[in-house]
């Protein structure tokens, strides 16, 4: 589907085929900058980009400085690109609470996973301590001898997502081996000023209490092992609820 760039405005050679929708825009030649509108688009939230079109509507409401008819795109065209982003962004935002409860019973049929298989292996084990031939035919991995670790990894899949509690996000990483601690930062997203330690854990997930709602923050995190910290990671964006 064609867009409106910010940055120009359109002459009347701008056409609509005879259905009128949105998905019928057709941009064809740009006529000048626009410089009287600050429309910042590409900074905007979809929250805040709907409430953008909230007010121009009530603004436009009896406006005669723009008649209706010659209105482009036209009232309904506006009203339902509001309208599907408005229904899209909710559904969203039900997934996302629907992905939220799904994660938190799969951590917890996995610490029960964890638990079982820990238990097993002990059995096993205390069953046959120095039988090698026996514990291979487990299927569990056997220790093997200690190797120098070296450079440590910078931790991938960092996710930070949304508490249930207000100014709070959790963070998460993947495991990197040989890792001892991790180190947390975070920032105000798309702010140049420097990052401020969040703290030092021993796990690899963590929840950011303190936090400003409705700002989107940036995080990081880089593994501590005994040669010292390792690359920090790319960064994860989240808004704080």
């Amino acid at each position: 589907m064609a867009r409106f760039d910010q940055h120009q405005r359109f002459d009347t050679q701008l056409r609509f085929d005879e259905g009128g929708g949105v998905a019928s825009f057709i941009k064809l030649k740009p006529n000048k900058t626009m410089n009287k509108f600050k429309l910042e688009l590409q900074k905007k939230t979809v929250q805040e980009k709907l409430a953008l079109g909230a007010t121009h509507t009530t603004s436009m409401t009896g406006n005669t400085n723009y008649p209706v008819a010659s209105r482009v795109p036209t009232d309904a065209q506006l009203a339902t690109a509001q309208s599907e982003l408005d229904t899209a962004n909710a559904e969203v935002d039900a997934a996302e609470v629907v992905w939220k409860q799904k994660i938190q019973v799969r951590d917890a049929k996995e610490e029960v996973w964890d638990a079982v298989i820990t238990s097993r292996a002990g059995f096993c084990e205390a069953l046959t301590p120095n039988d090698l031939a026996a514990l291979a035919s487990t299927g569990f991995p056997l220790r093997g001898a200690p190797t120098p670790i070296g450079d440590l990894v910078a931790p991938t899949n960092l996710v930070a997502a949304a508490s249930d509690h207000e100014g709070e996000v959790e963070l998460s990483c993947k495991t990197v081996a040989g890792a001892s601690s991790y180190e947390w930062q975070c920032k105000v997203h798309q702010d140049a000023g420097t990052w401020t330690a969040i703290k030092t854990s021993t796990t690899r997930r963590i929840t950011v209490t303190g936090l400003t709602p409705g700002t989107m923050y940036a995080f990081r995190v880089r593994a501590i092992g005994s040669a010292g910290p390792g690359p920090w990671s790319d960064e994860a964006t989240r808004r704080a609820p």
